[in-house]
């Protein structure tokens, strides 16, 4: 309900503040600097004290200057996002590149804060009428992510009212599974009609997926220890691995029997990584996961296509 109330009371990106747009609150300090300057304004009038009551007056006629101050330093701001992000992983962090301007060129800002309640807050001294600042937020799930309000305020200039304001950004940020560290094996497309019963495993989880030795390569973690050619080792050659040259007949598919997981979160973490992994490695590759059919294919374009099928999956 609360979100709800304040995404009717923000303002769209683009879109400058007004007094219709701009809030004005006494902060912790501002209530305590109230509720003081009436004690001193009853205990003058009560004992006729005309200097105490020359000084709560006089403080009271401070905090409405300061509320006036504190409108127009807000007064004229707008935020705009004209930066699309793209390649975020669950469980990774989004930085938000945010664009704050003001009607009014000459203006400066004062002690800006800017938070989204989903990451560190951002604090900017003095704020010229262009300034671009850098917001960041965690993304625990995979899938469409909202971009959250951004509430400003500031405490200019004597620290007592507090203005704010929210803005809404109405763009959606599509978050890539998180990639799980795995043994994975390419399956040969034998008969595609008969996918599911006849298909054969290759020789490696990180090999090409192919039968015939075309020669060796350096040793990388995560390879298969039964690749390693420990002649080539006892030759003092250091850690070489047997490379297989391409069976060009025959598909090769990432599929969900290519990894050893049942649980679907984990299925879908794991084939990300290997997705990333083969893309990388530059093999080419088909993809069958439930649903998700996937042609063979190489190249950044694949990749993320194929996890964009995943991250809406």
């Amino acid at each position: 309900m609360a979100l709800r109330n304040k995404k009717r009371w923000s303002v769209q990106d683009n879109e400058s503040l007004s007094r219709r747009s701009i809030y004005l609150l006494p902060n912790k300090t501002g209530i305590i600097f109230i509720i003081t300057c009436v004690l001193m304004i009853g205990f003058g009038l009560n004992y006729e004290n005309n200097l105490v009551l020359f000084v709560a007056l006089f403080s009271l006629s401070a905090l409405i200057t300061s509320l006036i101050y504190s409108f127009f330093n807000l007064r004229g701001l707008s935020i705009s996002h004209k930066e699309s992000i793209n390649n975020i992983y669950a469980g990774g962090s989004i930085s938000i590149p945010i664009h704050l301007s003001n009607i009014n060129k000459n203006h400066i800002i004062r002690e800006l804060h800017l938070a989204t309640g989903q990451g560190p807050d951002v604090f900017i001294d003095n704020t010229p009428s262009s300034y671009t600042a850098q917001l960041n937020c965690v993304c625990h799930q995979r899938g469409f992510y909202d971009i959250p309000l951004i509430k400003v305020d500031s405490i200019y200039p004597l620290g007592l009212i507090r203005a704010f304001s929210y803005f809404s950004i109405e763009e959606k940020v599509l978050v890539y599974p998180k990639p799980q560290s795995c043994e994975y094996m390419l399956q040969k497309d034998l008969n595609r009609s008969s996918f599911d019963s006849s298909r054969q495993q290759v020789h490696s989880t990180r090999s090409h997926g192919n039968d015939e030795i075309s020669g060796l390569k350096n040793y990388r973690p995560g390879d298969a220890i039964s690749l390693i050619d420990w002649k080539q080792l006892a030759k003092g050659k250091g850690l070489m691995v047997k490379d297989f040259s391409a069976d060009e007949s025959m598909d090769m598919y990432l599929t969900e029997n290519s990894i050893k997981s049942r649980e679907l979160e984990e299925q879908i973490s794991m084939l990300t990584y290997a997705v990333i992994d083969l893309t990388r490695r530059d093999i080419q590759f088909g993809f069958r996961f439930r649903e998700i059919n996937i042609q063979p294919g190489n190249g950044f374009e694949h990749q993320q296509y194929i996890l964009r099928r995943l991250a809406l999956y």
